[in-house]
């Protein structure tokens, strides 16, 4: 029985991991259900080289007593033909294991960051209050977050306000009122960008020197960010209060494999 319980844990453990990398399970579950399946092979492996291991002594005295009837082999509690489709099954669940590359690499990349942002959800401070549109005065920045997830980092924006005409004269979309919403998260390394050269309209990054133009889409000018912040669109309600027009308009944070295009 010991090697029935082994194969079927094998068996458990190959399906399991390759259930898991088709769902996209944390890969602390993949690593349980792979370390399951090799050690219930390894088990079964070694039950059954104990089983049929001989003893070290096979001679015994003879005597003239005529023929003897052989020894019952001790039963196992499972018959033949169903202890051979154990080890096929098991072999076969290893089978399907080897799908697990395979479908790691099929999975295109996607955006798994939660950052709160949706079509008329509210720009709010630290205290989850609302942005009203005369908070700021020109040249002034703020840290802001989606009205009830300040807690989440990847949703933490720089909101600056600007001349309106400079923006226009820009070309600068996505802006209200003079505001204009960007990320905070810098796109090298994913540090925190919140200083704010008025004077020069650039927003910096205080680890790598990275610099952004707000006027022109927060672009990277200089340092080592590949590409520019992550702009969030804005516009101004009914009761004054800034909200957003939808979520960033691109992956926030450094590249890596959640990003697309």
């Amino acid at each position: 029985m010991r090697i029935a319980f082994f194969l079927v844990l094998t068996i458990v453990g190959a399906l399991g991991a390759t259930a898991a990398a088709a769902v996209g399970a944390p890969p602390a579950l993949l690593g349980v259900a792979l370390v399951v399946a090799f050690l219930g092979l390894a088990c079964a492996a070694g039950a059954a080289a104990v089983a049929l291991h001989a003893p070290d002594d096979l001679r015994e005295p003879r005597e003239p007593h005529g023929p003897t009837a052989p020894t019952p082999l001790p039963d196992d509690g499972i018959s033949r033909p169903a202890f051979g489709r154990l080890w096929l099954a098991a072999l076969g669940a290893f089978g399907v294991l080897g799908l697990v590359p395979l479908i790691s690499l099929a999975r295109k990349p996607g955006r798994r960051v939660i950052t709160g942002w949706r079509s008329g959800v509210r720009l709010v401070d630290e205290n989850n209050r609302p942005i009203a549109r005369d908070r700021l005065v020109d040249g002034s920045i703020e840290t802001v977050f989606p009205q009830g997830g300040v807690g989440l980092a990847e949703g933490s924006a720089v909101l600056i306000r600007v001349d309106a005409e400079l923006l226009r004269v820009a070309g600068e979309g996505g802006a209200a009122d003079g505001y204009v919403a960007f990320s905070k998260i810098c796109t090298h390394a994913g540090c925190p960008v919140a200083i704010y050269r008025h004077a020069s309209h650039e927003l910096y990054c205080p680890c790598h020197q990275s610099r952004f133009d707000v006027l022109h889409g927060a672009r990277n000018i200089s340092g080592p960010a590949p590409r520019p912040l992550p702009q969030l669109a804005l516009d101004v309600d009914a009761q004054g209060y800034l909200v957003a027009r939808g979520d960033f308009g691109a992956p926030v944070g450094p590249d890596d494999w959640d990003r697309f295009s």
